[in-house]
């Protein structure tokens, strides 16, 4: 039932509109849409642009939507809307907080091109209204079931949904401890101990250039994985990077050492420097050393090299530059 209700919201706030809707009449849709959700202006569930006043005669308050008991008059939540081809931004999520704060209410609703879900209860620490929950309107969703359980007349609960933003916050903040930690993990200070701790274990049964010698071999250390898109992105590119340079002389030859690049990259985020050996046809080379502090996990290898002025298409030609080895190892 829930999920034949969304579906329905799906068709009425973004399969049925049709070019640029304005927001006057994107109300009517909400209205129906609302209606969808069991709530009626009729039967007192609902007003629409309420005014209130804030402070002063001239100042008032216009929330789009203020939904409410029609037993009690309790205000409940608010809905803001705003035109669905306009991206919602920072400033939507300030308006619809003040709402929030004036009327004292813990939950409000944003809807335009997809519904956001804030918080403003006692658990948010944050200076607005916090973004607890973004639903696209796709059919068939289990974020927009759940949107049509929380938020149905028939089934609302604002205990409910106090228990839905305390288990949010609560992975969020488990999200930034482990963010915090995986920095802590990967800084030289924590891989430098780590070495320590290898070494001094190694000590009884080896003498220290051994040791040292060895480390140096495998690279002890501990970084960020990376994900599996990511990794197969990087192989994409490193094989179109190698057909081209196998198929086109509009393509300057580069040989890595590593071969494979993500293990050059690898290496290189460990190292941060790498040496570019340029081969010239008239017999000649030249050793550059490639600084790459500001080299990153998202980097490219062979973009940012050819992106360099001496390997760009036209200036390698002109140079007489006939291939390019880089190696991690001097």
């Amino acid at each position: 039932m829930d999920m034949e209700k969304w579906n329905k919201l799906c068709y009425h706030l973004s399969e049925k509109i049709n070019g640029d809707i304005s927001e006057k009449d994107f109300e009517f849709v909400v209205d129906k849409a609302l209606g969808i959700l069991g709530w009626e202006e009729y039967s007192g569930d609902f007003e629409i642009r309420p005014s209130f006043q804030l402070g002063s005669t001239k100042n008032s308050l216009k929330p789009d939507f203020l939904i409410k008991s029609n037993s009690t008059g309790q205000k409940l939540f608010v809905v803001e809307i705003k035109r669905p081809k306009v991206q919602l931004s920072a400033q939507n999520q300030i308006q619809i907080s003040t709402y929030m704060r004036q009327f004292k209410l813990p939950f409000g609703i944003l809807i335009g091109p997809e519904i956001q879900v804030f918080y403003d209860g006692p658990l948010n620490e944050q200076e607005n209204a916090m973004l607890i929950g973004r639903i696209k309107f796709e059919k068939d969703s289990k974020d927009g079931e759940q949107f049509v359980s929380l938020f149905s007349k028939d089934s609302f609960s604002l205990e409910a949904l106090h228990e839905i933003a305390a288990e949010f916050l609560k992975k969020n903040h488990q999200k930034a401890k482990i963010e915090e930690l995986v920095k802590r993990i990967t800084s030289d200070d924590f891989n430098d101990q780590t070495k320590e701790l290898i070494k001094q274990h190694l000590n009884q049964e080896h003498d220290s250039e051994v040791i040292d010698a060895a480390l140096e071999k495998v690279g002890v250390y501990f970084r960020l994985k990376e994900s599996e898109t990511s990794h197969r992105e990087s192989v994409k590119i490193e094989k179109r990077e190698r057909n081209r340079g196998n198929s086109s002389n509009d393509s300057l030859g580069m040989q890595l050492n590593p071969a494979s690049g993500s293990e050059f990259r690898r290496m290189l985020l460990l190292k941060k420097t790498a040496y570019i050996t340029i081969f010239y046809k008239d017999g000649t080379s030249e050793q550059k050393t490639w600084d790459a502090h500001n080299f990153t996990e998202t980097s490219n290898v062979l973009g940012n090299l050819r992106s360099r002025p001496e390997f760009r298409r036209g200036n390698w030609q002109k140079l007489g530059i006939e291939k390019v080895y880089v190696s991690i190892e001097k």
